[in-house]
């Protein structure tokens, strides 16, 4: 299956967060996450779901559990289920969030 990002409208979530559904399978899921500066993912934790995420831009504040540190355009995380993790936007900047299984909530 071939698709083409910029076909895919965002979704805003709130005035600095919007994202990008990217198709998926029944079991993987891609979410393209833009933050303008400032914006945050507001640290919380999956039950379900495991993540991995990668700064495609930008930087941000990540929190992994106890940790918190700088991340930036080529870094990324692993969230394991009930790991808490979340992000703030240190400039205009994209994430790529991939779950498994996928995020139903999310359709």
């Amino acid at each position: 299956m071939i698709f083409y990002g910029n076909k895919i409208e965002k979704q805003e979530l709130e005035p600095l967060v919007s994202r990008k559904i990217l198709p998926h399978s029944e079991n993987i899921m891609l979410v393209e996450v833009h933050f303008k500066k400032g914006g945050i993912g507001k640290p919380h934790t999956h039950e379900n779901y495991e993540q991995v995420s990668y700064v495609l831009e930008g930087s941000f504040e990540c929190t992994i559990g106890e940790e918190i540190k700088i991340i930036k355009k080529g870094d990324g995380f692993i969230a394991n289920k009930n790991v808490i993790h979340g992000l703030k936007a240190l400039e205009d900047s994209i994430v790529l969030d991939t779950f498994t299984p996928i995020r139903k909530d999310f359709l």
